[in-house]
């Protein structure tokens, strides 16, 4: 049986990417959010302010998204495979 990953390890390389950068900018809050994906693993479990911090901190613009989008984030997060 396959371990699931954590969100973490399943971000976006361009997602993951652009959080680095703003952690220097940001540090503390994107080392918050690092830590809350790597002891989550299912994007239901995220808090609102989880995605939103999510968003910002990536510069993924929400205006181009549909609620889908903004609930299941899988245009932040690879398959679990």
């Amino acid at each position: 049986m396959t371990e699931i990953k954590t969100l973490k390890q399943r971000l976006k390389p361009g997602i993951k990417a652009k959080l680095e950068s703003n952690s220097r900018k940001y540090s503390a809050a994107v080392r918050s959010l690092f830590a809350t994906l790597d002891k989550t693993k299912f994007v239901s479990d995220l808090t609102i302010s989880d995605v939103r911090s999510l968003h910002t901190f990536s510069d993924t613009r929400l205006h181009n998204l549909d609620a889908y989008d903004v609930m299941w984030c899988e245009h932040l997060f690879d398959d679990n495979d």
